[in-house]
């Protein structure tokens, strides 16, 4: 039989276990509310980031539009903004790599990031370089057949994943803190219960786990308030505001016992409110769990700030909707920015349309007189002959000389503009079969010429075969023209690797350049050798630039005089 158990002995065992139980409660609660407080800290460190990538994209497009004013004024002062960028760009990057050091999905985002952000950089600096030395019409059109825009477009979508994953992070996090909070609540409940159960003991615990609690959440409220960028507040299931913090106060201007209890749809335009907006946004992050959009919004002094706007649905462990997190963020000088750079953009183009258009009309006038002026010179020389002596003959060949040259720098001229216009047709092109063609066509205008042609095989890339001909035309070319006082010749084409990329070059061992005047290459109508030396136009390189950047590439020379030179041009 077993023995019965006095009733001290099942009094101390009650009281034993009615402690333990109460221990495990008090240790849950604790431990629910150091979650709560971890949950709190996470969404004050996604909205951290959220404000930095904004910052970020915000320098961005400051630069933009100060190097576009500059390129369309030539006033320096625009460049203000641009030098800002230049020297705090790499410190933003850098604090969001240490934000993001927990994230790896957003380490890859940020690798993107700032590799397209270097480009675009570069890019500005380029335009800068290019308004200097070339002039508003050549910065313009170099601006416009640039890949300004398609740089933007991709940090903006680089920004915009960022954002989508901290607003994912954002949205979980309040789930999550909003569910620690509820447990820590219940578990409170049933400590107390507890504590009931087994007498003088549990109130101190409940008392000890009632302190923590209620310190996490003046903790939390601390930390809400302190973020001043973002309006962060509560919404019951109708939409009625029952938390408010200093962000929301000082972004719609209401304080705290002016709008708790009140309907959010006050925030809305008088035209949003009647088309049944507030409603229909509760409606849609109720049924998909986020919304977010970005529109205009109302202070409370009237006056309409343009918005991003996040709601996320709360609901309890049953799945039961208990009311919305809503952040909201004053994007006014981000809009205006933008607008600003849309209008500069706009200007921009428009110029350099009608600066287009006056150059192929100037162009196409002068084609008839130039003809005209060549034929009668040449009929003069024909049937006159006898009755021109040896300057008269003289002076006519001169000018037939310089309206054939003329005409070739119009036709060059057209040629460029026509590169800039031209809609490319991107394909996989086999540059060493173009090269080959290339060659063959030098080599049959002076058959007697000694060149060794050194083409790698199987170089492929994807471009527009059209302008990619043009290039090798122009470059090998170059090569072949400034080899011709060399006996014996030597030009190259072929790939190498350059800062992580192909680069692929024409190298010759022919007259060279000094390199101290290299930045004159690229500039349409610039000639490093005299006309009487080596023929051209000076377009041939301006052509291969072009085309070059509109394939978002770029292009470069090293040389030496009299020890040939090496044209380099990625893809």
């Amino acid at each position: 039989m077993i023995p019965r158990l006095s009733f001290e002995r099942r009094i101390r065992i009650a009281f034993g276990i009615g402690v333990a139980i109460v221990a495990l409660v008090g240790a849950a609660s604790l431990r629910s509310t150091a979650a709560t407080v971890d949950s709190a800290l996470g969404v004050a460190h996604t909205l951290q980031v959220r404000a930095q990538l904004e910052a970020t994209f915000g320098k961005l497009i400051a630069a933009e539009s100060g190097v576009r004013g500059y390129v369309i004024t030539g006033d320096t002062t625009y460049l203000a903004p641009y030098r800002w960028v230049r020297a705090t760009l790499d410190s933003s990057l850098a604090d969001l790599r240490a934000l993001t050091a927990d994230n790896p999905a957003q380490q890859r985002h940020l690798d993107s990031l700032a590799k397209v952000v270097a480009v675009r950089m570069e890019r500005f600096q380029w335009s800068i370089d290019t308004r200097r030395t070339g002039g508003a019409a050549t910065a313009g059109r170099a601006v416009i057949g640039g890949r300004g825009k398609e740089l933007i477009a991709v940090i903006r979508s680089l920004i915009g994943q960022m954002e989508d994953e901290e607003a994912r992070l954002l949205a979980q996090r309040f789930r999550a803190m909003e569910s620690r909070a509820r447990l820590a609540r219940v578990t409170a409940w049933g400590g107390s219960l507890l504590a009931l159960m087994v007498g003088i003991l549990a109130p101190v615990l409940v008392g000890r786990e009632l302190r923590a609690r209620r310190q996490a959440e003046e903790r939390l409220r601390h930390m809400v308030d302190s973020v001043r960028d973002y309006a962060i507040y509560m919404l019951d299931p109708t939409g009625r505001v029952v938390s408010w913090n200093r962000g929301a106060e000082q972004t719609k201007g209401y304080r705290a016992a002016e709008i708790v209890g009140q309907h959010f749809s006050r925030f809305f335009t008088p035209e949003d409110v009647a088309a049944g907006r507030p409603a229909a946004l509760l409606q849609a992050a109720a049924a998909d769990g986020r919304y977010e959009e970005e529109n205009w919004r109302v202070r409370k002094d009237g006056s309409r700030f343009w918005a991003d706007v996040v709601v996320s649905a709360v609901r309890d462990e049953r799945g039961t909707l208990v009311g919305f997190a809503k952040v909201t963020r004053d994007l006014t000088e981000r809009k205006r920015a933008a607008e600003e750079m849309q209008r500069s953009a706009a200007q921009l183009e428009a110029a350099n349309r009608e600066l287009e258009a006056f150059a192929y009309s100037v162009s196409h006038d002068l084609r008839a007189p130039l003809r005209t002026m060549d034929g009668f010179s040449q009929a003069l020389l024909e049937d006159y002959a006898d009755r021109l002596d040896d300057p008269g003959r003289d002076f006519l060949e001169r000018i037939r000389v310089a309206s054939q040259r003329m005409a070739r720098l119009i036709d060059d001229l057209l040629g460029l503009s026509r590169v800039t216009r031209s809609d490319m047709q991107l394909a996989d092109v086999n540059l060493s079969k173009l090269a080959d063609q290339v060659a063959g066509e030098l080599q049959k205008t002076e058959p007697d010429r000694r060149v060794t042609w050194t083409i790698a095989p199987g170089l492929v890339a994807r471009a527009d075969a059209g302008l990619l001909r043009l290039v090798l035309q122009n470059l090998l070319g170059n090569a072949w023209k400034f080899t011709a006082k060399r006996p014996a010749a030597h030009v190259e084409f072929g790939a190498t690797s350059h800062n992580g990329r192909k680069a692929y070059f024409v190298r010759d061992d022919g007259a060279g350049f000094d390199m101290a005047y290299a930045d004159k290459l690229f500039g349409a109508f610039q000639r490093l050798h005299g006309i009487a030396e080596f023929p051209g136009t000076g377009v041939g390189l301006a052509t291969v630039q072009r085309i070059i950047h509109r394939h978002g590439g770029e292009v470069w020379a090293e040389a030496a005089v009299d020890q040939g030179a090496t044209f380099y041009f990625t893809l």
